[in-house]
Parts: C-alpha cells; structure tokens; sequence
C-alpha cells in the first residue's frame, strides 16, 4: 500500500461559506461576523418560511 493512500488531506477552512467563521469558535465576533451571521440568518429564515426556494427534489418536503 502507498503511504499517500493512508494519509488524510489536511481541509482548510470554506472562507467562502456561511459557516466558515466556526472553525475558529475562540475568535471574539467583530462587526462584520455578526453583519455575515445576521444575513446567514435572513437566508436561511428565508428558506424556512418559503421550502420552495431550496434545491429539494419535488415531494420531499418536511
């Protein structure tokens, strides 16, 4: 067996996603983390209030 098939790749952090802030859950907010938390939340709210916008296959709702 090859050594590379054993190791893992290291993943670093989404800094594009919504969440990427979480991977560092000892960083003190700023400003602009609760401006990108406050619109996380919108989007998702969003999606909540309106199942129909998300990328579900029709029927699948609940």
């Amino acid at each position: 067996m090859s050594q590379d098939a054993d190791e893992a790749p290291q993943r670093t952090p989404d800094t594009a996603g919504p969440l990427a802030m979480l991977h560092d859950l000892d960083a003190v907010p700023t400003a602009e983390h609760v401006a990108r938390f406050e619109e996380v939340e919108r989007a998702l709210r969003a999606r909540i209030d309106d199942p129909g916008t998300d990328d579900a296959a029709p029927g699948t709702e609940g």
